[in-house]
């Protein structure tokens, strides 16, 4: 959490703005104020760095309303909070509907530091799930370079249902299959383990994770024997399959 911020404060009665500066600045010693008491000064303020915006509800010539819509249009990152003597329940039901953070009441102003403190927790956590989204952005756009540089067929399939979630352009060539018809199907219907007779293959509930000669089923050549290796891992929190697996030259399945 910030200790220091930077806060706009729409407000045209001094002793009131200096009330709710002093009790702010109890909470965050090193806060820098800006108090403007127009449009004119509200719009370019908007312009600084700004953590919070305080408002008034009612005031000459201006009021929070037109405040919130311009700074909602233009600051819709930095939450908005009304202090007002004025403001009533609907017209507070209906600033938070346009955006407002919250609204706190002059004559309750020791709910002011719990309702500015939500406010930047909510800002904050809002900033850690956007990184966190964008570093998954991330790391799947490199997971997916990766995937389709591969040289073998790639299918990572969920250990549990044994469905294909994913493959690469290596694997629709080794099946002649489009993408969109390989994901979702059960693996063992695109790749042969256990051939009757044959106790030299290994069990379908045992992938193992050395080299193994086995069959896919290509969509208009049938049977192809490949060379095929099996990887259990995790990717966020799921346990998967992965088989690379590439066509050995020259060979007919037997």
């Amino acid at each position: 959490m910030k200790t220091t911020l930077r806060i706009l404060n729409l407000e045209d009665n001094e002793r009131d703005a200096e009330l709710t500066e002093e009790m702010i600045s109890a909470r965050w010693p090193e806060c820098r104020f800006i108090r403007v008491d127009s449009r004119e000064d509200f719009l370019a303020a908007l312009d600084e760095d700004l953590d919070l915006i305080l408002s008034d509800y009612t005031m000459p010539g201006f009021n929070g309303r037109e405040a919130l819509l311009l700074s909602r249009e233009k600051r819709p990152e930095v939450p908005f909070l009304f202090v007002s003597g004025t403001i009533g329940e609907d017209a507070a039901v209906e600033a938070l509907k346009n955006g407002a953070t919250d609204y706190v009441l002059k004559h309750r102003l020791m709910r002011l530091i719990p309702a500015v403190d939500r406010a930047l927790r909510e800002v904050e956590e809002h900033s850690e799930r956007e990184r966190a989204e964008e570093a998954m952005r991330q790391s799947e756009h490199k997971y997916r370079e990766l995937f389709e540089s591969l040289n073998d067929a790639a299918f990572l399939a969920d250990e549990q249902s044994g469905k294909i979630i994913d493959t690469n352009r290596c694997a629709e060539a080794l099946l002649g299959r489009t993408r969109a018809e390989i994901l979702g199907h059960n693996q063992f219907e695109f790749l042969s383990l256990d051939k009757p007779n044959d106790p030299a293959k290994p069990s379908r509930e045992t992938p193992k994770s050395q080299p193994l000669e086995c069959e896919v089923v290509h969509a208009k050549k049938g049977p192809v024997l490949v060379d095929a290796r099996a990887t259990r891992l995790t990717l966020y929190s799921r346990p998967l399959i992965l088989w690379l697996c590439h066509e050995v030259p020259g060979a007919s399945p037997g």
